[in-house]
């Protein structure tokens, strides 16, 4: 078999898991290399018993919510809210301000 692209074996132990959600990580490397894939224990281990991360995909929730409706905020935008949260104390404060501003709404 040639070489395999990038994440291929990942995906391999993946859909292994998948289809033999009970399989130990031994069976898994020698369910691979029977379909002539070769996989490390190591890789089976880290992908079968990987734990959720906290917080895992916050960056990309912040990076959604500085997109706005009328599309997303420049560099310049941003710096302008920097500033105003400096001149105003800290993002604490324009938290404040921003939930004292929705309740007049």
């Amino acid at each position: 078999m040639g070489r395999l692209k990038r994440g291929e074996r990942t995906q391999a132990v993946r859909d292994y898991l998948a289809e033999n959600p009970g399989a130990t990580p031994k069976s898994v490397v020698e369910g691979l290399a029977q379909k002539g894939i070769k996989v490390k224990i190591t890789l089976v281990n880290s992908i079968k018993y990987k734990k959720p991360t906290p917080g895992a995909g916050l960056a990309t929730a912040r990076v959604k919510s500085v997109v706005g409706e009328s599309g997303p905020l420049g560099f310049e935008h941003l710096l302008e809210v920097k500033r105003l949260a400096d001149s105003l104390g800290g993002t604490d404060q324009v938290r404040q301000a921003l939930d004292a501003l929705s309740q007049l709404r």
